[in-house]
């Protein structure tokens, strides 16, 4: 067996990491790949062992065009590839971009390793030992039906554990389904809430990029050494993910 391929998220993955054997798994290397709720054994494996996990589709994910061919240049050609948002038109009278859009929070340039997943898990698992070093970090995160105010809440959760701090580089994706619930008139939107959070860390930063729920997606190694340009929107990779 080469890979585990997780077939869908939903909940639970962190209840199982106290009974995870972590010296089999270094002794065994294999592809782990997946989002979502994959992202606690995602982290943890890597902060264990070592080894490199992936952040990417799941067995029930969108396996679009955009998403097979990230997966295939990732994990099967080991590329040195440069990670980039769709150029496509959602409108062909369209004269700008709509649809996966680089919103640029602060600019810049950062290199480090690449760190992240789904924020809510994360964020759930703040303060146990299964979390990755902080330092030289780019952290990336993404969510699904999170109103507003909950990603506010785990972006201050993240700056009270000195996460924030210690990272070289920010990166969110998509936060699908989470515009404000009913009652929630005058919420913050995503935009000010990076204003707030992310913007006076004075690290490059930007949003919009393809890592999410709902959407096509990059295949992203956990780990490796990373360039990241805030205005353009681009990850490069500086070593193959896979021998």
């Amino acid at each position: 067996m080469a890979a585990i391929h997780p077939i869908r998220g939903g909940w639970g993955s962190s209840r199982v990491l106290p009974y995870v054997n972590f010296d089999v798994i270094r002794r065994n290397p294999k592809i782990l790949l997946g989002y979502s709720d994959i992202t606690a054994l995602l982290l943890s494996v890597h902060a264990k062992t070592g080894l490199i996990t992936f952040h990417g589709p799941i067995g029930m994910g969108r396996w679009d065009a955009f998403s097979i061919d990230y997966y295939k240049r990732v994990l099967f050609d080991g590329e040195l590839l440069t990670y980039q948002n769709k150029r496509d038109l959602s409108d062909r009278n369209a004269l700008t971009q709509t649809e996966f859009r680089v919103q640029t929070i602060t600019p810049g340039t950062a290199r480090g390793r690449l760190i992240g997943g789904n924020l809510t898990v994360l964020t759930a698992i703040i303060g146990s030992p299964y979390l990755p070093e902080w330092d030289n970090a780019i952290l990336f995160t993404e969510d699904v039906h999170e109103e507003p105010y909950r990603i506010d809440r785990m972006l201050t959760q993240l700056k009270l554990a000195g996460v924030l701090n210690r990272i070289k580089a920010f990166i969110f994706g998509s936060c699908s389904e989470c515009t404000p619930g009913e009652g929630s008139y005058g919420a913050l939107t995503l935009e000010e809430i990076f204003n707030d959070h992310i913007r006076p860390l004075g690290i490059p930063a930007w949003q919009g990029a393809m890592i999410g729920h709902q959407q096509p997606q990059w295949t992203l190694p956990e780990g490796v050494e990373v360039e990241i340009d805030a205005s353009a929107g681009t990850i490069r990779l500086l070593e193959s993910p896979v021998a």
